[in-house]
């Protein structure tokens, strides 16, 4: 008995051990926790940068992915502390607001004392880092956009009271590494803008913004066949920059002057976009009003889907959003059977706004996932995942082009994307062993050279990175000659077009609002509301009609069924 007792004591204690040993184990793995935009990251970019980690480190990590839909609802839940998380990806003017609430780290990913090895970022790199496998990957970055940033944002003073640092002033790129980037624009149908006579590089060209007024500026309609046919974002900051656009460009603030004393008439993208006078508010507002006349209606997501379907013929759209429409809308048939997309993207030539996502960390990140936020940082600007999450996005990377265009892998990856003939390629191959860019059938035999969609790299390179195809005399023509010009890469296209008014000046960045961010939300609310709804509210008495009808068949049906049980349990000599 006493044996037995023994025995069972050393099982017990055995059992201790190795729940204790298995306990430790268990805390060898390292976390991070990422909180980002849904569906803003490439499926498999999570699974490869815990192997990267693992290489480079030696340790194991577990990745959580939380999301949020709104910078404002991020804002929330990390102004109250209820969300704990490592790495956060909000828009400028987020970033803006995070810094003056004195809520980031600073990160110094750009300073390099210029020795390219990102000393600043990598200083309280752990031991654990084998620095021969790192690579700091700052100078994949596109320049342009740290230049802009730093124009539209300057100096930002801490505004919280609380804190030790309360008006020092601080710079955007020390806090934020870019991530994606895109441009606001106009979607629209260039076979019923053709239909519509108005498929011409000088009528759009005047009518520029106008568009989305059906205003052909020059304060006449652009086409009595447009109207009901315009879509508008349901954004309040969007649709206010689209908005001060059209204004200035049709002259209607022509007489009004801003509380500083600079005329509205003389002021550029960046200074319209971020006027938020009493007055300007006001002629907003009535621009928005009046313009619902006009409209399909209000969208968020599905702006691209009506437009491909022709249930709209103009859209407000995110860059992101307009390519993957345009090349959604290739038909064989356009163009005398030599095939051309149905959509194009359009950002004016007059005035334009070009937005910012990138990677901030918290006061309140866990300081022992340090190794893990800056590795998934810097892994992000690798020029091969910079591809993927293009494909998986649709927005540009910020990872300049030519950085992609001299990585074999990132070159591969868009080839199998884009279903590229590039064989000097083929050699590239994923963690299996298979070539990336030679695509098979689905027997698995390899394609012929006629069933890729580009002939190869070069014929992709220029419509992917130039937005043309070379014709048979050897010159460079525009997939869309009204906006001849890419803005998948706004500043390649810029340098491109310097010698007219498509120059990176004529795009402005967007700060927060700050106090009168109240006043814009009620202008906006009061616009969405008020004044003649024309097809909006059409489609909303359509769609009134249409579940009026829906339920009086479904009511019908539920009594007649009550009835025909009635009928039946008479019948049967039983009791209603």
């Amino acid at each position: 008995m006493k044996r037995s007792v023994s025995v069972i004591a050393i099982l017990l204690l055995c059992c201790l051990v190795l729940t204790a040993f298995a306990a430790c184990k268990q805390e060898e793995v390292d976390h991070l926790v990422i909180y980002n935009w849904a569906d803003y990251i490439f499926d498999q970019d999570l699974e490869e940068f815990e192997a990267y980690y693992e290489q480079v480190t030696g340790r194991k990590i577990e990745t959580t992915y939380v999301t949020f839909d709104t910078n404002e609802t991020m804002l929330t839940r990390l102004t109250r502390g209820d969300t704990n998380v490592d790495v956060v990806c909000p828009s400028e003017y987020a970033i803006q607001k995070l810094i003056e609430l004195d809520m980031l780290l600073p990160m110094h990913y750009f300073d390099d004392d210029n020795s390219n090895e990102g000393k600043q970022f990598t200083s309280d790199l752990s031991a654990n880092v084998d620095k021969d496998l790192y690579q700091h990957n700052s100078g994949n970055v596109e320049q342009g956009i740290l230049d802009k940033v730093n124009e539209t944002f300057g100096s930002i003073q801490v505004l919280n009271e609380e804190s030790a640092d309360y008006g020092k002033t601080r710079r955007m790129t020390d806090y934020f590494v870019p991530y994606m980037y895109g441009t606001l624009g106009i979607l629209y149908n260039k076979v019923e803008f053709a239909e519509m006579g108005i498929y011409d590089e000088e009528i759009l060209n005047q009518a520029n913004w106008g568009i989305l007024f059906n205003d052909d500026g020059n304060g006449g309609t652009l086409s009595d066949k447009l109207t009901g046919k315009i879509l508008m974002k349901d954004s309040i900051r969007d649709s206010y920059a689209a908005t001060v656009f059209y204004l200035k460009e049709s002259g209607k603030l022509d007489d009004l002057v801003s509380e500083s004393g600079k005329p509205y008439s003389e002021m550029s993208a960046a200074e319209l976009i971020n006027a938020v006078d009493d007055g300007l508010l006001e002629k907003v507002k009535d621009a928005l009003s009046a313009q619902k006349e006009q409209l399909f209606g209000y969208e968020v997501d599905f702006g691209k889907d009506d437009l491909l379907s022709d249930n709209a013929v103009v859209d407000l759209a995110w860059s992101g959003d307009a390519m993957y429409a345009v090349e959604e809308s290739w038909d064989d048939s356009l163009n005398d059977g030599e095939g051309d997309y149905k959509l194009g993207y359009y950002v004016p030539h007059t005035y334009g706004n070009i937005w910012f996502d990138g990677w901030v960390v918290p006061v309140t990140r866990d300081i022992t996932h340090t190794d893990a936020i800056k590795l998934f940082i810097n892994y992000l600007n690798r020029p091969d995942v910079a591809a993927r999450n293009v494909l998986e996005i649709g927005y540009s990377a910020a990872v300049n082009a030519d950085s992609i265009k001299a990585d074999d892998r990132a070159k591969a990856i868009l080839a199998e994307g884009y279903s590229v003939y590039a064989p000097e390629l083929w050699y590239v191959e994923d963690e299996d062993g298979n070539s990336i860019a030679q695509l098979v059938d689905d027997s698995g035999e390899p394609l012929a050279e006629e069933d890729y969609d580009y002939g190869s790299w070069d014929e992709f390179e220029m419509y992917f990175f130039q937005n043309g195809y070379e014709d048979e005399e050897g010159n460079v023509v525009s997939y869309d000659e009204i906006s001849d010009s890419n803005w998948r890469y706004p500043f390649a296209s810029a340098q491109q077009h310097s010698s007219d008014s498509r120059s990176l000046d004529s795009l402005g960045v967007m700060r927060d609002f700050g106090d009168k961010n109240h006043d814009v939300v009620t202008a906006w609310n009061y616009a969405r509301s008020t004044g003649d709804t024309g097809s909006t509210l059409a489609l909303l008495g359509w769609t009134a009609l249409a579940v009026a009808v829906a339920v009086g068949a479904v009511a019908l049906a539920i009594w007649l069924k009550r009835v025909f049980r009635h009928k039946v349990r008479l019948r049967d000599g039983t009791k209603d």
